[in-house]
């Protein structure tokens, strides 16, 4: 695999769903974008969060759900409660179904593979926030891994290389 190519690949797909995301937003407070993969790693996705947003999810979890600390920085973290979770998947479409042929051609060697998938999903992040750098002041960037026990681990890898100290903070609030 490519792992220069598909590197290259995720950074302009990337680039390509924040500025189609910041088409639509309307005013919108943006406060954090991941790229996500699954254990299988045949594809990866983007998804933001505003705060308008959390505040709706937040609101409507709340007519049915007791409003613990933990649960209100699940739906602020978790991007499967996100309003933009799956955004802006087009530019995605090729390097996904390389990802997915490549995975499915593995014979062994798969954690090597996501390292690798990982790796350059956390470099598409970090020539993103160099990229649209006024876009992302004070946007929270991370990868990871969708119901998985790696979520963590990774989640904290991609937090505090890709933000500034204050937003890691905020982010390491969430329970685990």
């Amino acid at each position: 695999m490519d792992w220069v190519a598909i590197t290259g690949e995720l950074r302009a797909a990337t680039v390509a769903a924040v500025d189609m995301l910041s088409a639509v937003l309307e005013g919108q407070s943006l406060y954090a974008v991941c790229l996500q993969t699954a254990d299988d790693g045949m594809s990866v996705s983007f998804c933001a969060n505003t705060e308008e947003g959390y505040a709706e999810k937040r609101a409507s979890e709340a007519k049915i759900e007791d409003m613990s600390p933990g649960y209100a920085a699940y739906l602020r973290w978790a991007p499967a409660e996100w309003r933009y979770e799956g955004f802006g998947n087009e530019p995605f479409a090729d390097i996904n179904r390389d990802l997915t042929a490549a995975s499915l051609a593995l014979d062994g060697g798969f954690n090597l593979y996501l390292d690798h998938l990982i790796h350059a999903m956390i470099d598409a992040l970090a020539h993103l926030r160099v990229e649209r750098a006024q876009t992302l002041e004070g946007v929270t960037l991370f990868v990871t891994i969708s119901d998985s026990e790696a979520a963590q681990s990774v989640e904290q890898q991609s937090i505090h290389r890709l933000n500034r100290s204050t937003l890691a903070a905020e982010f390491g609030q969430c329970p685990g």
